[in-house]
């Protein structure tokens, strides 16, 4: 490739992270947002969960646009509807324009993350794929932890509506970015205009692919699951404050950095099936961790601290394993056979993980019932699918490692 045509790699990390920044921003808000707009929990949680289902779509439609039009001209589309969304968020007076305003919202954040991780992979060399994906999956990661951090302070001094105020600014930010900044990558030679049915065929009778679209969507889903559940835990139960609350989230940011960094130097001595093992085995015993914590009444809101410790260090065990080691692993092996149709191909990919993110954390909003307990048994039963579909797939096939 073109040496010309490199995009800058910042710029590829903000447009993978801003995304995840913007879906857990207003977390610890979600219970005054509650009481606000005088709305049922589930339904403000569903928030989370249908930003998810405009992601899906969007991931899918800038994905095909960007083999057809060019990566850069769908990057600044999808940036502008993100601005539009985001404007409604902020100024909406209802549950339901609130849920209409994070479906466009969502539909047009996707765009910078199927666009970031196609540019990646067609921009870098193979032997810095992997190491670009870890640390891709780090700045996600600090992403999803920096958006809590600042929307709890946010919340605390200006109310909610000033978290989607934020995100205004961001993707006003994004956009002129990626306008001065962003070269097109697309090269004319590899815009196969295949039919979406014909990449669709191939990928859905792929056991590789399905397996990745699983790792991604599970353990995403059990983080996004907690930002949806945890703050009625940590701020309605344990009487923690929205800011206190967000502070959890460098929690989460050092389990993601110290996992990434465990990953990056791992993938060099250790075959690709044994560090989603070792991912998985983490995530089990982790979320085993949390269960037993959870059943035998440790969590007490009379000792706050205590319990906060309790939730959050089986967490954070989570995080280091699928963080570290399942979801960049996944992203970086996933498509090697589709390297001809990479805009379709990711955008089915995309579109397949973040459907079943959406499902997740919708399943996690039906269940919530004002206890601490809906939260860990859910996150065991997907570490346990997730450990199933590992031994089941064929990572140790070669061609992947």
């Amino acid at each position: 490739m073109n040496n010309k045509v490199l995009p800058p790699i910042w710029l590829l990390f903000l447009l993978a992270g801003f995304p995840q920044f913007s879906e857990t921003v207003y977390s610890p808000a979600l219970p005054n947002i509650s009481s606000m707009l005088q709305t049922d929990n589930h339904l403000v949680q569903w928030t989370l969960s249908i930003y998810f289902i405009g992601f899906a779509l969007g991931v899918f439609l800038w994905g095909r646009w960007s083999d057809l039009k060019g990566r850069r001209f769908a990057l600044l589309l999808g940036l502008i509807i993100y601005v539009i969304g985001s404007t409604i968020c902020m100024i909406a007076q209802s549950i339901n324009w609130l849920l209409i305003a994070r479906l466009i919202q969502g539909l047009g954040a996707s765009s910078g993350s199927v666009l970031s991780q196609t540019i990646a992979r067609e921009s870098l060399p193979e032997n810095k794929r992997h190491q670009f994906f870890s640390a891709a999956g780090f700045a996600i990661a600090f992403s999803i932890a920096a958006g809590p951090f600042v929307g709890g302070y946010l919340t605390e001094w200006l109310e909610w509506r000033s978290n989607f105020a934020l995100l205004v600014v961001v993707g006003v930010f994004l956009y002129f970015v990626t306008y001065l900044g962003l070269p097109e990558t697309l090269q004319q030679s590899n815009t196969a205009r295949s039919k979406v049915y014909e990449v669709f065929k191939m990928m859905i009778f792929d056991k590789h692919v399905l397996s990745c679209i699983w790792l991604v969507a599970a353990v995403n889903g059990i983080l996004f699951s907690y930002y949806a559940e945890a703050p009625f835990i940590f701020i309605r139960i344990l009487h923690l404050s929205e800011s206190q609350f967000g502070w959890l989230g460098t929690l989460i940011a050092v389990a993601a950095l110290l996992g990434s960094l465990a990953s990056k130097q791992l993938v060099s001595f250790y075959r690709v099936n044994t560090l989603l093992a070792a991912g998985g085995a983490i995530m089990v015993i982790s979320n085993l961790s949390l269960v037993a914590i959870s059943l035998n009444d440790l969590i007490d809101p009379a000792t706050p601290i205590k319990s906060t410790f309790f939730l959050m260090a089986p967490m954070m065990g989570i995080i280091f394993g699928g963080f570290g080691f399942l979801v960049p692993l996944a992203l970086s092996t996933a498509l090697q056979k589709y390297t001809s149709v990479l805009g379709t191909a990711g955008a089915l990919f995309g579109f397949g993980y973040y459907v079943v993110i959406a499902m997740l954390t919708l399943i996690m909003g039906a269940i919530h019932n004002g206890t601490i307990y809906p939260m860990p048994i859910y996150f065991c039963v997907l570490s346990i699918l997730t450990t199933l579909v590992l031994g089941l797939s064929h990572y140790g096939r070669k061609k992947y490692d």
